[in-house]
């Protein structure tokens, strides 16, 4: 399933947007072209095909609405990337063929709404350079070569809502070092790795997604989180203790999940339901389930997974059977 992206992805080579001989600054009554600089709100009148390199630079505060326009790449450079924003908005723009489609680069209380993000070389969307409070939504995010979307090391309180990630060929969702982040809404489907992927990222609360064919891994230090009513057909949540490679500034050897909390929701045509592997005290109640290997339970690392509570709710005892 595609979600009908082929129809906007086949508007490529309609356009007439042109390429610039060097970057320079656009919006307002000046017309954007491939690598310019964003500094004004600006309604896009165009595509821009073929861009060498960047698509687009948005700063300051600045509203770019491409109003359904391609902005598309050679496979280099970020397709639009709202550098140090504050209060900057990306909307409506279907961005093809870049490195990475759409970049929050630091900045505060940024948004991505409403835009696609197609065939990217790397990440479909990325939250980079400790940004804060950025908002991602209603976006839809299609064979990424590497992640769908990547939340970054020290991203703080970002919303993720009423996305579609499909057929990324890692991760779908990577959260790395993270903290505060609500993940809400989301379709998650197709991933060549797992769908939702928690790296020592903490404090994050999950609710509402679905979640499709792989699983939910939640790995090392990733501590705190709350996962409320998601729904999971073919894959199951990971816990696992994980081994950071020792460098010479730090070896914080092996971490593991703590004290996460899993409630509500489904999990359907999972080989296991819920895997502990060297995480401990992790709570999991009223999950309904149905045809899984509820729990199973390992050492990782020399680290035990004791006292964590599994209570679930048999699919054929909730009614729906």
């Amino acid at each position: 399933m595609r979600w009908g992206w082929t129809v906007a992805a086949a508007l490529l080579g309609c356009g007439f947007g042109a390429v610039s001989a060097e970057a320079r600054p656009c919006g307002g009554s000046v017309a954007c072209a491939c690598g310019d600089t964003v500094v004004a709100d600006t309604l896009l009148e165009a595509d821009l095909e073929a861009c060498p390199a960047r698509g687009l630079r948005v700063v300051s505060d600045a509203a770019l609405d491409c109003a359904g326009h391609v902005v598309s790449g050679l496979g280099a450079g970020d397709g639009i990337v709202v550098d140090r924003g504050q209060g900057a908005v990306v909307k409506g723009c279907i961005v093809v063929g870049f490195r990475v489609g759409l970049r929050l680069r630091g900045g505060h209380d940024n948004r991505l709404e409403g835009n696609q993000a197609l065939d990217s070389v790397q990440y479909g969307i990325e939250l980079a350079k400790r940004t804060t409070g950025a908002i991602v939504h209603g976006n839809l995010v299609v064979d990424s070569a590497d992640e769908g979307i990547h939340v970054g090391s020290g991203a703080i309180g970002a919303w993720i809502e009423a996305n579609e990630i499909i057929g990324s060929a890692a991760e779908n969702l990577y959260l790395l070092s993270v903290e505060g982040a609500t993940v809400s809404g989301n379709v998650l489907a197709e991933s060549g790795a797992a769908a939702l992927y928690i790296k020592h990222s903490s404090g994050n609360v999950f609710t509402n997604n679905v979640i499709e064919d792989r699983i939910v891994h939640l790995r090392g230090a990733s501590n705190d989180n709350v996962f409320i009513g998601n729904h999971l057909v073919g894959a199951g949540f990971v816990l696992e203790a994980y081994e950071e490679a020792t460098t010479a500034a730090r070896n914080p050897g092996w971490t593991a999940p703590l004290w996460n909390s899993i409630t509500g929701g489904s999990i359907v045509g999972a080989k296991i339901c819920f895997r502990f592997a060297g995480a401990s005290s992790n709570q999991v109640g009223s999950v309904t389930v149905d045809g899984c290997l509820v729990t199973r339970e390992q050492d990782r690392g020399g680290l035990g997974a004791i006292d964590n509570l599994v209570e679930t709710i048999p699919l054929t005892a909730s009614g729906n059977a």
